[in-house]
């Protein structure tokens, strides 16, 4: 099956992308992904509703960010979306000015404060880290069905050229699924991130996504400009005088 890496048609792709995705971080289940793509009930409808609005919220990103490109890999005997990632394409500082996303895909509860207060501290050590030109890694999904094909390094090869072309730095941030495929391509972890969203006096919709989420752990991971990093002799930007 020739699996082909293309640039997504921004006007038609979005509910195809979000069906992948959604099918990607369901095997094997990733609850993090409840914080960004809630689905409000078990049955269809409630499945067909979250995709909908998720499909309308990524386009709605993409169209309000200068920096997000997205990419798909597709399978053209069947056009099938294989995979997909967002790429942030940041030529300066990203972090100059503070940029938060505004929650509205919970109601407005402690799910939704919930849901905030994760988003921040998943961001929180790139903004520390992270103040100079790059290249961010902020989704990549492989289908179940594609998965050892090389999808996933297809995106991969293409982020690093990218970086390498601009002189830039990459930063991502990785789930344990995900840090060998980042490893093998040059990432080191500069940051662990063990998100546990915390509040005084959390009311029972704050309880019941804590208690189905738990403690989320990341790794921000980095790789230098140029990929050439050396264990012990590399000095991170963040470390320099």
């Amino acid at each position: 099956m020739p699996l082909e890496l293309r640039e997504v048609n921004t006007e038609t792709d979005f509910p195809a992308l979000a069906k992948c995705l959604y099918e990607s971080y369901e095997e094997p289940p990733q609850e993090f992904f409840h914080a960004w793509f809630p689905i409000f009930g078990t049955d269809e409808k409630a499945r067909k509703e979250s995709l909908e609005e998720a499909a309308t919220r990524l386009a709605d990103w993409h169209s309000h960010d200068p920096s997000s490109y997205w990419q798909k890999v597709v399978d053209t005997e069947t056009g099938n979306v294989a995979g997909g990632a967002l790429w942030n394409i940041h030529p300066e500082n990203p972090f100059t000015e503070p940029h938060d996303i505004e929650v509205t895909w919970f109601p407005d509860d402690g799910s939704r404060k919930f849901a905030e207060e994760m988003i921040q501290l998943h961001n929180a050590p790139r903004a520390l880290l992270g103040q100079r030109p790059q290249v961010y890694l902020f989704i990549i999904f492989t289908h179940p069905n594609y998965r050892r094909k090389g999808v996933a390094q297809q995106f991969m090869s293409w982020g690093m050229k990218k970086a390498d072309e601009m002189g830039v730095e990459m930063f991502l941030d990785a789930t344990p699924v995900g840090k060998p495929l980042y490893g093998a391509n040059g990432f080191v972890s500069v940051k662990e991130n063990i998100i546990i969203p915390q509040i005084e006096n959390p009311d029972q919709a704050w309880k019941e996504i804590a208690e189905r989420i738990g403690p989320v752990p990341f790794d921000l991971m980095w790789r230098p400009a140029g990929g050439n990093y050396k264990e012990g002799k590399t000095i991170m930007p963040w470390n320099r005088n």
